[in-house]
Order: C-alpha cells, then structure tokens, then sequence
C-alpha cells in the first residue's frame, strides 16, 4: 500500500544512463531507470522495489507511468531515442500494445526513438504469444531490445525467430572472455 501511495505522491523518478555512438561521438540514445525517493527511508534500491511491485501488480502503472514520462521527456531531445524497460508482467498485460501506441500518439514521440527492452523470460513463458506481440510491436514501428541476453536458455539460433533489432549481452556472459 505505501508504494501505491508513493507512486500517487510522485515519488518516484527517472534518471537517464546516455548511450554513446562510439564513432560519431554523439548520444544516441538514454536508457530510462526508475528511482524512489522514500521520505523517510531514503532512496530505495530498484533491486529491492521492482520485485515487490511485480508481486503486487503495481509494476503495471509504474510501468506505464515511467513509459509516459520517458517518452514525454524524449520529445525535447531532438532525435535523441529514449528506452525503457519492459516487466514480463507488464508484457502480459492484454493491453500493453494498446498502452505503446496511446502513449506515442499522446506525447508525440516519433515511434522509432521508443525503445523497448524486454528480458529473455517472456519468449520462455509463451514463445508464440510474444512473437505475435513483437510482431505487433514492430508494426506500431518502436525498436525492440532483449535485455540481460545470456542469463536464460536461449540461443542465438532461437532468438532468429524473434523480431528483436538489439540484443544486450549480459556482463556475466563476457566478463571472463579475456580469461580463456
């Protein structure tokens, strides 16, 4: 209940981590994080937060409200990309496409600066329902990202299936490459 209140109270805030273009040397996009500035117990880790509002729903408005606020401030970037987390709970969500194009079309983000970033858990839950909602992702023209890639069971192979134009490669994965 205090994290419902908190996110009425507008605790909670976005900072944005930019993504460099190497060669040009230019931002070419921000990667949008939540953050919650509890009044009395301080900032609270999203480690800590983002499991709970998934077990107890909330992660669906918090989810909503940080795609708004991340497109919303996305549209003072000029062509600068903003991207955003996908929760598996939120991709359940029988409306989420709806809630993408609503939120496009509202604050007037040009749909391929929205970037979204979903984690390899929701190909394993439904493999034929999440092309389908990719695939219907794709059509409203946002960029679509698979987040933490390497941390599940999917292969490179099985991910061709898939309409994803960036994959993430998690830390854990290539940390030791220079070891071998």
């Amino acid at each position: 209940e205090g994290m419902r209140n908190s996110l009425a109270a507008g605790e909670f805030y976005l900072e944005y981590q930019p993504r460099f273009d190497a060669r040009g040397r230019h931002i070419r996009s921000a990667e949008a994080l939540v953050r919650w500035a509890h009044p009395e117990r301080g900032r609270i880790s999203p480690a800590e937060f983002i499991p709970l509002a998934e077990q107890n729903g909330l992660i669906v408005p918090l989810g909503d409200w940080i795609m708004r606020t991340a497109c919303e401030t996305a549209t003072h970037w000029h062509g600068i990309g903003v991207s955003v987390n996908v929760s598996p709970v939120q991709f359940r969500d029988a409306d989420f496409v709806q809630k993408v194009r609503d939120c496009l079309e509202e604050t007037g983000l040009e749909p391929s600066l929205l970037e979204l970033e979903v984690t390899e858990g929701i190909l394993l839950e439904d493999a034929d329902r999440a092309i389908s909602l990719l695939k219907e992702l794709k059509k409203v023209g946002v960029t679509l990202a698979m987040d933490d890639f390497g941390t599940g069971y999917s292969s490179l192979s099985y991910l061709r299936n898939f309409p994803f134009d960036v994959i993430k490669i998690d830390r854990s994965f290539v940390s030791d490459l220079d070891r071998k």
